[in-house]
């Protein structure tokens, strides 16, 4: 991990034991939080120094997500989905059905999206109860978007993008005819942008 000023300019590095290929979290107690290909989940404060590592027993491999009162979210190779205390203790651990790659979306509510390589999308409560979960045909890679109205959007590698309401209905399907692994981006007109495995950049808009 690195901190570089606006000039481009390294104020320090951290090495660490596997490869961080996501993006850093910025916990309000003043922490950066990354995780490691390796497995560990790591708190570092502005200067470098380490607060806390837990070893999570797989693959960090999407970013972490923190909530309105400090709590951090994590998915693992391991297959598990993670709840943190800004301390670092693990307050529990949701196993789906294969590795969770993707960065957990934390709706209005609390309600933790997240979606599987087993196939389905999930919505956890702040305790680690599953409300709902949507099945699709193909590993979930992308991570969910969540709108001002709470419907989410995440894509497969089923080759469709989804929207779905904030009780767990599909709303709707958008086949790509690729894998969508690209996490969607909301404009202000509620215009959906997302990429897909076909090489292109896609533009949608909602019909309401």
């Amino acid at each position: 991990a690195y901190a570089v000023d606006l000039l481009g300019r390294m104020h320090w590095h951290k090495p660490t034991a596997g490869h961080v290929r996501t993006a850093p979290a910025i916990h309000p107690a003043r922490m950066i939080i990354i995780g490691t290909t390796e497995g560990s989940l790591i708190a570092l404060r502005p200067d470098g120094s380490v607060v806390w590592e837990v070893p999570l027993g797989g693959a960090l491999e999407g970013a972490a997500s923190v909530d309105d009162e400090g709590h951090i979210y994590v998915g693992s190779g391991r297959g598990e989905v993670v709840k943190l205390a800004s301390d670092g203790n693990v307050l529990w651990r949701f196993a789906t059905g294969d590795e969770v790659r993707a960065t957990p979306a934390i709706a209005h509510d609390g309600t933790v999206i997240v979606g599987s390589y087993d196939g389905f999308i999930y919505a956890l409560t702040s305790e680690g109860e599953v409300r709902w979960k949507v099945a699709t045909g193909g590993r979930v890679r992308a991570s969910a978007r969540i709108d001002a109205d709470g419907r989410i959007y995440v894509g497969s590698q089923d080759n469709f993008l989804y929207g779905i309401d904030p009780g767990g209905s599909v709303l709707w399907r958008y086949n790509v005819g690729q894998d969508v692994d690209s996490t969607v981006e909301i404009g202000t007109d509620g215009t959906l942008y997302f990429g897909s495995d076909d090489g292109g950049v896609h533009a949608l808009q909602e019909m309401k």
